[in-house]
């Protein structure tokens, strides 16, 4: 599944993975520079789902 394919709930669920993994201190230098630009797509895409849907609110709202 691409990022694009995934639900917000998913990449919640992979992005405190990934920070659980940090705390941890479970990966070398280069996996935990992997696992920061994942992390930094991640926050992206939730972001921008969250304002896709806020709009939509909005929107809904303003309709009544």
């Amino acid at each position: 599944m691409t990022k694009k394919q995934m639900t917000y709930e998913q990449a919640m669920t992979r992005l405190e993975e990934l920070v659980s993994g940090m705390e941890r201190n479970e990966w070398g230098i280069d996996q935990l520079s992997d696992a920061l630009k994942e992390a930094q797509e991640l926050i992206r895409l939730c972001r921008d789902k969250l304002y896709k849907a806020d709009k939509q609110v909005k929107k809904l709202l303003n309709e009544e």
